[in-house]
């Protein structure tokens, strides 16, 4: 796709130095680790009116379900790490707020709100942005959090905008934490984007 901006995030502590991205363009790979700047480039890639997708390195949705032993159980593709168990849980809760954060400050950057999407078609044929999630097992750590997002970011641009069965991640009932925070970000009103997963791409 022409004149696409990549972004991806690698969560974590901020304050202890866990938190690193990256950015893919026509102009090449850049990262870095404050996470103003990766929102003001974010904003800088839609002010210049390209195609803007962005991925956070967290769990995006939990699966909803039925069956009460099944709650909290794995979603279907993640094998041995749970978004439940306590990595997943902890890179969740971090990566919400931040996926909030930036979220809001390009809304001030800009001084309105981009639309979301988690549908590539529409991607491609509106002016919306593409949110997903990048996931990065535990056998495919890089040294450092940009080297992460870095990693996450090439899969992304290898595998998005193909048929389907890309996603790492299936699941037929969800909550979207990201549709969430794209709402209270005031990206959206759209009460759907609570049950829509998102893609997710396994590096």
């Amino acid at each position: 796709m022409k004149n696409h901006w990549a972004f991806c995030a690698d969560v974590g502590s901020i304050p202890n130095g866990n938190f690193g991205w990256a950015s893919s363009s026509d102009g090449g790979l850049k990262n870095g680790t404050d996470i103003g700047i990766f929102a003001a480039d974010i904003a800088d890639a839609i002010k210049s009116e390209g195609k803007v997708s962005i991925g956070f390195e967290c769990p995006l949705f939990v699966p909803v379900r039925d069956e009460s032993r099944a709650v909290a159980s794995a979603r279907h593709g993640e094998g041995q790490r749970s978004w439940s168990a306590g990595a997943g849980t902890g890179a969740l809760a971090t990566g919400i707020v931040q996926s909030l954060w930036v979220m809001r400050r390009i809304k001030v950057i800009l001084g309105y709100a981009p639309k979301p999407t988690f549908d590539w078609a529409e991607f491609e044929k509106t002016n919306s942005l593409f949110l997903w999630e990048a996931f990065v097992a535990s056998g495919s750590k890089n040294t450092t959090h940009c080297q992460d997002a870095e990693a996450a970011l090439r899969h992304f641009m290898t595998f998005a905008g193909k048929s389907g069965g890309v996603s790492a991640i299936q699941e037929s009932s969800v909550m979207s934490l990201i549709g969430a925070c794209a709402i209270r970000a005031g990206w959206s009103k759209d009460i759907e984007l609570l049950w829509k997963p998102c893609l997710v791409i396994k590096t």
